[in-house]
């Protein structure tokens, strides 16, 4: 009897070691792959593959990218997974987008947090997304949080477009030559209404 419980209390503590190893944090950092969209900003396609070994464990992946300008910033966000009996594999728990110091690495300002559009029923594929307009300049990061929860592991994948935003002087010329045409139209169309008068007056 006493060797029967001396097997099961190992067995246990081998699990509990076991789960205690796999529960670690995943972090991992890199920077995007951006295409120019030929307006002045970029496209970008991101995201990253589990496998079982990491079950158990949070993850928390850092995409970094730099803009030269003001810009307006969209991300979405999907995951894709086995389903491990009554466990939905790979969880997606926060999408962000923030800027950063690249040197300390510190976030700078306030982070845009991703909103949760992922449907109902326990095993809907997760759907993230985020949206931020007229930011500045700098060094920028789109966080992901998960966890890794069953053998199945899984994967997600994301979309980034960044859109410049025209300065303020340029919306000033744009205004000023929208104000030119304009005149130019209604001096046009001045001789043309003055003759349709005379032409008008003269039946009479």
């Amino acid at each position: 009897m006493k060797l029967k419980s001396l097997v099961l209390a190992m067995v246990a503590g081998a699990a509990l070691l076991a789960q205690g190893a796999g529960a670690a944090t995943v972090n991992r950092t890199a920077p995007v792959v951006t295409t120019d969209d030929g307006l002045g900003g970029f496209n970008a396609h991101f995201g990253d593959t589990f496998a079982q070994s990491t079950t158990g464990s949070t993850f928390s992946d850092v995409f970094t990218f730099d803009v030269g300008t003001s810009f307006d910033a969209a991300a979405s966000l999907t995951s894709a997974y086995l389903n491990t009996p009554q466990t939905k594999d790979l969880l997606i728990t926060g999408l962000s987008l923030y800027r950063y110091d690249p040197v300390t690495k510190a976030v700078l300002g306030t982070a845009i947090a991703g909103i949760d559009l992922t449907g109902s029923g326990a095993d809907a594929p997760d759907s993230w997304a985020l949206s931020g307009f007229g930011l500045t300049s700098g060094a920028y990061a789109v966080q992901v949080n998960g966890e890794v929860r069953g053998v199945g592991g899984g994967a997600f994948g994301a979309d980034l477009t960044i859109s410049p935003v025209p300065e303020p002087q340029t919306w000033g010329m744009l205004l000023a030559g929208l104000g030119v045409l304009t005149t130019l139209a209604w001096r046009r169309r001045q001789p043309a209404r003055v003759r349709a008068d005379v032409r008008r007056m003269r039946r009479r």
